[in-house]
């Protein structure tokens, strides 16, 4: 076996009629060892592995094999004056002065597989997250500047790696970018393992715009992963590398930028300032973006190819910008940019920004009280706050309000993206004021059937473009669903809430065709709303019974107490004791307790009977004889309210808090 032939493979100069067993790689090549990855051996090439085929590299092994024992490392670790020994310019550009003319990227993709990315980002990515000027970005990649620039290179590997997964998502509107035949583990992982590998571990050599955008990138790719905790890492990177290069201020921006990189940092700034406001909600965060600690112009409402180097091109301006400020947000004559829209949402994520604090100062209200009352906690009442946001969406263009079908026309397809999120952003700004005001079950139910009816409307397309986060806005509605049946519920509640979580099954199923994270939830929901309704049939029967127990306990108080007159004072606690023994039995201990001795239970009384604790259905034969006792035992019209068992509800899947810190 030569050293360039993986363990493994068979050797093409026996001869056929000797068979070798076919043994699995025992051993990774070195393109794979250095990254960390699996090395499968390659379909089309078996000789090579498909992760060197992937990024043309040679799949070799001429490491030495390692020995067992421990390893001393003494000969590995580098002085004191190596780490310190740093160059301004190569701190600036994210390289170690003994690297700056030597670092090479650990592994360079095809040019035709990064062009086939990057189409798929400029398609489905980039009308929500616009962090590249797209000119720029485009003669920096034909010039394969990846190649020797190690900031530019994460940013790009986080991008191949975002737009890798979005397609294997099925999020991609169309097949013309080839990526049919990648390997279905690859190279979606390996890009984002490139993308993590460039930025230094030292976040002093991690400055520049483009190591901030790497992280954001990487932070989306973990939501579309599935990998919330990763999420939380590369956002936690991003925020430090802000508060360091002071990105949340203009006025502590580095002098002489060009307008491109004034437009790519506010574009950034503010795209990563929606999603830390969204991941807050969804996974319970700190919001670590506060709007009134930031001092950033909204992005330019222009095409990219209107905005140079040199000034905006005011050609196409409807409005000349005010004196000293030239880089103000302005729209452009006839259509308005599909950036108007883009700015909108954001403004809806600062007002999300002081809705979660609403409901968040409601919740530690309730958990810890503040020692300062010096500021008010005083909030808008919810219809007050959707009043002035329906204000300002009537003011948009018609365009912003209509999601059109999919088209081969990226501009055009660009005003969709906006409608389709600027719906789903509306109804997840409802949903959070919703929880922090006390409604009903109807109210809730119409709240989250609303939503469902909104996105219904959007073409699938888009839905499945904007794929993970997306999902992530319906588990909202199981949010708010959720704070309903942890509480008791009422049958025809209960119904309302059916069919809502049935409708929420019917949209996830089509937005879960081919998502890897999310497979099979809309069947898991069906199945678990359909044990739930075993569980109320169950204890419908059961309140059934307790029903007519209650009316025989009482019908039988009078006797009890007369006869314990009669018998004197301690036969009548014993007496009194036992009625209640029974009573508690068939209706439970505290209830049935607390009712008795403050003198407030009555045959008409209405029960919130806990059946969590009854072991399974009563007999068949005790069923019957209480419906031909009396008919109506079982029609019990909503009377009664049942509460769920927890462990009906501890697989709940649904990550939003919401319903769960309102008590």
């Amino acid at each position: 076996m030569s050293a360039h032939e993986s363990p493994g493979i068979h050797d093409e100069s026996e001869p056929p009629s000797k068979k070798r067993k076919v043994r699995r790689t025992t051993r990774a090549c070195d393109f794979c060892h250095r990254r960390g990855i699996r090395c499968t051996t390659s379909a089309s090439a078996p000789e090579r592995c498909q992760n060197c085929v992937d990024f043309e590299e040679p799949c070799t092994y001429h490491r030495p094999a390692k020995k067992r024992g421990i390893r001393k490392d003494s000969d590995n670790v580098s002085s004191p004056e190596e780490v310190l020994h740093r160059s301004p310019v190569a701190a600036r550009d994210g390289r170690a002065s003994g690297d700056a003319e030597e670092w090479k990227p650990p592994a360079t993709p095809e040019a035709a597989l990064v062009d086939s990315l990057l189409g798929i980002y400029f398609e489905i990515v980039y009308p929500i997250f616009p962090l590249f000027h797209w000119p720029t970005h485009l003669q920096r990649i034909s010039r394969r500047e990846y190649t020797t620039s190690r900031s530019f290179y994460a940013s790009t590997m986080a991008m191949c790696a975002l737009a890798s997964a979005r397609a294997r998502d099925g999020a991609s509107f169309s097949s013309q970018y080839g990526l049919q035949e990648q390997n279905p583990q690859s190279p979606s992982e390996t890009f984002q393992q490139l993308a993590e590998s460039a930025i230094p571990k030292d976040f002093q050599a991690a400055r520049g715009l483009d190591f901030m955008r790497a992280c954001a990138l990487l932070a989306l790719t973990s939501i579309q992963l599935g990998d919330i905790s990763g999420m939380h890492k590369h956002l936690g990177a991003y925020h430090a590398l802000v508060a360091m290069d002071g990105l949340h201020d203009e006025t502590r921006w580095p002098k002489g930028l060009s307008l491109v990189e004034l437009e790519e940092r506010r574009r950034l700034f503010w795209s990563t300032y929606t999603l830390d406001i969204f991941t807050s909600i969804a996974w319970s965060g700190v919001p670590r973006s506060r709007e009134s600690q930031c001092s950033v112009l909204y992005p330019c409402e222009m095409d990219d190819d209107d905005i140079l180097p040199s000034g905006y091109n005011l050609a196409v301006s409807s409005c000349i910008p005010p004196p000293g400020l030239p880089t103000a947000s302005f729209s452009t004559i006839g259509s308005p940019n599909w950036l108007r829209g883009w700015n909108f949402t954001t403004d809806l994520y600062r007002i999300l920004e002081h809705a979660l604090d609403h409901f968040r100062r409601r919740r530690l209200k309730q958990r810890m009280p503040s020692p300062f009352r010096a500021y008010s906690d005083e909030f808008p009442l919810q219809n007050s706050v959707m009043d002035t946001v329906m204000s300002m969406y009537a003011q948009l263009p018609q365009r912003f309000k209509e999601t059109r079908p999919v088209t081969a026309d990226p501009t055009e397809d660009r005003y969709s993206f906006q409608s389709a999120n600027i719906v789903a952003t509306l109804q997840l700004l409802r949903m959070v004021l919703f929880a922090a005001e006390d409604s009903t079950v109807e109210q809730k139910c119409r709240v989250s059937g609303e939503l469902l009816d909104s996105l219904a409307r959007v073409p699938l397309e888009y839905l499945r473009a904007i794929s993970a986060p997306l999902v992530y806005h319906i588990a909202g509605i199981g949010s708010i669903l959720g704070s309903v049946i942890e509480g008791p519920l009422s049958e025809p509640s209960y119904a309302q809430v059916r069919t809502v979580l049935l409708a929420m099954a019917d949209l996830l199923s089509g937005l879960e065709l081919s998502l890897h994270f999310t497979a099979g939830a809309s069947e898991w929901l069906r199945a678990h709303v359909e044990r739930i309704d075993e569980y109320m049939q169950t204890a419908r029967r059961q309140q059934g019974m307790q029903h007519q127990n209650q009316h025989q306990a009482v019908a039988q108080a009078p006797y009890a107490n007369a006869a314990s007159s009669s018998m004197g004072g301690s036969n009548a606690g014993t007496q009194q004791s036992q009625i209640v023994g029974a009573m508690s039995s068939a209706m439970g201990d505290r209830a049935v307790r607390g009712k008795f001795s403050s003198g407030l239970l009555g045959p008409g009384d209405r029960i919130i009977v806990d059946t969590s604790g009854m072991m399974g259905p009563p007999a068949a034969e005790s069923a019957s004889a209480s419906v031909e006792a009396d008919p109506g035992l079982l029609d019990l019209g909503g009377q009664f309210e049942f509460q769920i068992p927890p462990e009906l509800l501890e697989d709940w899947p649904w990550p939003f808090d919401l319903g769960r810190t309102l008590v």
